[in-house]
Parts: structure tokens; sequence; C-alpha cells
């Protein structure tokens, strides 16, 4: 049976926003001739892929078994292509993406690859750890640098690369800003800033775990910002207080001050797609060993 992988796509982009008009917008295409490409998807394998009725789309029990499957024949057809590129020279771009940029364990990652390949063009996105697990598994994606999960992913390999300490921004005027270090516990009562759960969940999970260990749940700010530096906008203006990592750079008004409890330093991981091509391979072990075994910072 001959399959157009165009259609697959645009299956696989329709699965995920199970919405005609959101899935055209993202594959730039009209929504009836969305609609019309799928019909011809479903005509080529015998069986119907959705469920559309007046209350919306669903798939079909035959297109949720469909959907790794298609998954995997796409990924595996992009990184034919990434191989076969390298093996001819031409492979010289490498696209990763990174939690927050600005934070010092990604500009050292960065930094690295671009002294161990000086003539590759990185593409750098920051579109948060859920979004990169599902670009890598669809093959959009070389590697993800993000915080470590619980569990990992099928399909994905992940190196821990570097560990660091946790601390706490609060404003200069804090009660506490001048402390050596402070207790979470006596945070209990403050608004913590949390980014959004789509973006950072290994992060929200981390603090939500050690404010419970405290003894309480953290008050969460309404506000979500793009990024750090807009999050420590709030902490300045004496909105909030930010748990984060003590390398962040902070502007004036604001100070991290480390945390007396024991908690567990927050893992950096680069993940990457099994089995991964030459490039990415050689990627991982640039960004894990450095030219001459250095660690990461």
């Amino acid at each position: 049976m001959d399959v157009d992988l165009r259609l697959v796509r645009y299956f696989l982009v329709m699965a995920e926003e199970l919405h005609f008009t959101a899935a055209a917008r993202r594959l730039y295409v009209s929504q009836p001739a969305l609609s019309n490409q799928i019909r011809r998807l479903e005509a080529q394998l015998g069986f119907q892929l959705f469920d559309r009725t007046s209350r919306g789309v669903t798939l079909t029990p035959e297109g949720a078994a469909f959907v790794p499957h298609a998954q995997k024949a796409l990924a595996a057809i992009r990184a034919g292509i990434a191989d076969a590129a390298a093996t001819s020279g031409r492979s010289d771009v490498l696209r990763i993406d990174v939690l927050e940029s600005a934070l010092a364990a990604p500009q050292a990652v960065l930094a690295r690859l671009r002294d161990r390949f000086p003539t590759m063009r990185l593409e750098v996105s920051s579109r948060g750890s859920a979004e990169q697990d599902r670009r890598l598994l669809a093959g959009d994606l070389d590697l993800g640098l993000c915080g470590a999960t619980a569990t990992q992913p099928d399909g994905l390999d992940q190196l821990v690369i570097h560990r660091e300490p946790l601390g706490v921004a609060v404003p200069a005027e804090h009660r506490l800003a001048k402390a050596d270090a402070i207790n979470l516990a006596d945070l209990a009562h403050e608004l913590h800033y949390l980014p959004r759960d789509d973006f950072a969940p290994e992060w929200n999970a981390l603090v939500v775990a050690q404010c419970a260990a405290a003894g309480f749940s953290p008050r969460r700010h309404p506000a979500s910002t793009d990024g750090t530096g807009p999050a420590l906008e709030l902490v300045r203006a004496g909105e909030c207080v930010a748990l984060g990592l003590l390398s962040t750079p902070c502007p004036d008004g604001v100070v991290v001050r480390p945390l007396r409890d024991a908690i567990p330093r927050y893992e950096w991981v680069v993940r990457w797609r099994q089995p991964g091509t030459q490039r990415t391979r050689e990627a991982v072990d640039a960004i894990s060993s450095g030219r001459s075994g250095s660690p990461l910072l």
C-alpha cells in the first residue's frame, strides 16, 4: 500500500489538535483542504481515522492505534534524511530547544556546541519541555535541554549533564533579603511565581513537592510570563517570591538566597530521539564531555 507521507503529517497534526481550524492554521492550509486531505488518507488506508460530530472531533479506535506508528514512520524518514545529509557533509544545522536560554546552563551548552562545531548553525528555540518531547518524537527537533522528569518518555534517550543548587529570589527590601540562607517554611505565606504548567511541568512538580515537604502548599501568583526576566520583574515589584537556580542572573532590586532545606539539586538533561543521528550523537558527546572532559559549568 502506498501512503502519502504528507497526508500522514496532516493526520498527526490533526490528531494533536482535534480541531480542524487549529490544525489547518498550523499547517498553513485551508480548513476545507485539510478535511479533504484527511478523507483522502482514510480512503488510502481503508478505515476512518476521526469521528466528526456536532460536539467536535475525536480519534476513532483505528485512528488512535495508527498514531504511534505514523509518528515513528515520519520520524524515521526525517532521521534518514538527516543521516544522509550528514554523510554528504551538507548537514550544518542543529535544532535545539532549551529552557530559558539566558540561564547559565543553557548558555554553557550553546557555547560548548559553538566551540566544538564552529561551522554549524544552531537553531535555538524555547518552547517548553512538553513541546520538546513532541517535537523530538516527530523529528522536528534534534536536541532538547530541560529538567529531568520522574519517567523518561518512550522513544527518547536522555543524559543528565549538570546538577544545580536551588535558591529563592526575593525583593531587595524583603524581610529575608539579608539572610545568609532561607528556610523554605518561612515562605509559606508568600505568593510564589511558577511558570505555566505546560511549559515546565518538571520544575513546577519539584517546587510543589519541596513546599509540601516543608509543610505548605504554595500560593501561586496569577501572572504567567514569557521567561525568567519578566518573572523577576514581578519579584522586584514585591508581588511574589520565586524559587529558582542560584546561578540565575538577577536585576537590581532582586536578590537570590540559598535554601537551608536539604532540597535536591535541579537536574539538567539533554534529550534526543532514539537512536539519534550521527550529528546528534556528536552533539551530545560535546555537551557531556567537552574538549578535555571538563564539567559543564
